[in-house]
């Protein structure tokens, strides 16, 4: 029997990220220091053609299907938007928010970190308050 230590410190920083009115898609800084990002780092986002789950992978070096990891002050973003036009996510009406969940068993088959993006749609209004909404 082998047994592997569930470590507290895993499960303490929830990672998030936002598609913002721009169509970027922003991390936290909690996240991005988790992710260990820094100026040129690489994502790439892969969908499950059955269940149409999206997943992003963080890639070493770069990729020609990866996207840059750019940043803005402390803000690390992807530029998104086009991405996000064609998956048809309407970013402009909706706070669109995901989850990332690790998922180590894709590594090898996407060459990179996988993560699994749960989507959490809000509907955005002018006072910047939000709404649940069903997906």
């Amino acid at each position: 029997m082998s047994l592997q230590t569930l470590s507290a410190k895993r499960f303490q920083t929830k990672l998030k990220a936002t598609i913002q009115s721009t169509g970027r898609l922003g991390f936290t800084d909690k996240t991005a220091k988790e992710l260990r990002f820094e100026n040129g780092s690489h994502v790439k986002f892969l969908s499950d053609d059955e269940s149409k789950e999206l997943y992003m992978a963080k890639v070493t070096g770069e990729d020609e299907d990866a996207f840059e990891v750019r940043k803005s002050g402390d803000y690390f973003y992807v530029a998104t938007k086009r991405l996000f036009d064609e998956l048809g996510f309407d970013y402009r009406k909706k706070n669109i928010m995901f989850d990332l969940v690790r998922k180590t068993l894709l590594d090898e088959e996407a060459g990179g970190e996988v993560y699994k993006m749960d989507k959490r749609v809000l509907l955005r209004r002018e006072k910047g308050d939000a709404d649940d909404v069903e997906e």
